[in-house]
């Protein structure tokens, strides 16, 4: 890498990446999932971020209608020749990859209300509420009037008594069960109960890697997935999860950071829409796993098991890497110095 690349890199951001996942990784081991699978994608997502980093991420605004164009395919053919897991019909076989383009689609910053739609009836309205999150966060960031953003709310509170019409029975029975858990403590509300008591079995200090009970025995369901932040915080307690909780905020900072000296409009518009995406996925996963959120089938970035997952996380980190790296250099006279060095940084 050339000098001025390499001080124009964002070193954090692919530390944290890096410590996020090793984490991630130990869970899923924990969890008695394909951890070498995990392992591969990891390996294949960090070969998708230092590609993405080193395009330029100015060429996307060309090549954005036939991105989108062709990630409406995609969820086409999902609806058409898609296989069905878990009630939902989301992925496509990909040379035997599973693959799933709902994940994708969440890097899509503009025009959601088709991918939106087309991911709601898959079902799955957890990366539905992901893509509308970032569409929200993209509106304000962009410079949205509060007129219009309320606009926006005042329609969605208007659609609000159309929703058990547009869920599913499973979805509204989720919903039934963030209200009131107990009342299907060995059906419905059977998952978020085991999410609670393993997070509480955690404590302070948490039982240990690989002595969690309630994970290893497989009490909690879809503990590599769904529920892994339960898994998680039973094996290292509240201590650990505040750990986890400063990386991914940590690195939520260095996203804005780079969109705040992102070199155009485009770029830090891009690099917002990621931090949207990653806050938005965290938040709803932490928050079902605690009891706080209705349970929506959301992963945890770079901690949850998952090719789609994981692939779309570190290639939007690399988009915003590939912002970071074309920020303007500065250059500082130190006016001390007899023959004036000229220094060069890359911009704070």
């Amino acid at each position: 890498m050339r000098p001025a690349a390499w001080q124009r890199l964002d070193h954090l951001q692919p530390l944290l990446a890096g410590m996020l996942a090793a984490l991630g990784l130990m869970t899923v081991y924990s969890a008695h999932a394909d951890w070498v699978r995990q392992l591969v994608w990891l390996v294949l997502g960090g070969i998708a971020y230092a590609a993405v980093a080193a395009f330029d991420y100015r060429r996307l605004q060309a090549l954005a209608p036939w991105i989108y164009v062709s990630m409406l395919a995609l969820l086409l053919a999902v609806r058409l020749f898609g296989r069905a897991a878990l009630g939902a019909q989301r992925w496509l076989s990909l040379g035997g990859f599973p693959l799933e383009p709902s994940e994708l689609s969440k890097l899509m910053l503009g025009l959601v209300a088709p991918a939106a739609a087309l991911i709601l009836i898959q079902p799955d309205l957890g990366t539905t509420i992901v893509v509308l999150a970032v569409l929200v966060g993209m509106l304000f960031l962009g410079g949205a009037r509060i007129a219009q953003l309320g606009s926006l709310v005042a329609s969605t509170v208007v659609l609000i008594p159309l929703l058990p019409h547009l869920l599913h029975g499973y979805q509204r029975r989720r919903l039934e069960i963030f209200l009131n858990p107990s009342s299907d403590p060995l059906g419905a509300g059977y998952n978020l109960l085991q999410a609670r008591i393993a997070v509480g079995a955690g404590g302070l200090f948490g039982q240990g890697w690989l002595h969690g009970l309630q994970g290893a025995l497989g009490f909690v369901p879809e503990r590599a997935t769904d529920f892994v932040f339960a898994v998680f915080a039973e094996q290292f307690g509240l201590l650990g999860c505040l750990l986890l909780l400063t990386l991914f905020g940590t690195l939520l900072i260095r996203l804005l950071h780079s969109a705040a000296v992102a070199p155009d409009r485009f770029g830090r518009l891009l690099a917002a829409g990621v931090f949207v995406m990653m806050f938005a996925q965290v938040a709803e996963n932490v928050g079902m796993n605690i009891g706080l959120l209705p349970i929506a089938g959301i992963p945890l970035p770079l901690i949850s098991y998952g090719g789609s997952a994981t692939l779309t996380t570190l290639a939007g980190l690399g988009l915003v890497q590939s912002v970071a790296l074309r920020r303007p250099l500065l250059l500082h006279r130190d006016p001390t110095a007899w023959s004036g060095n000229i220094t060069v940084r890359a911009q704070a």
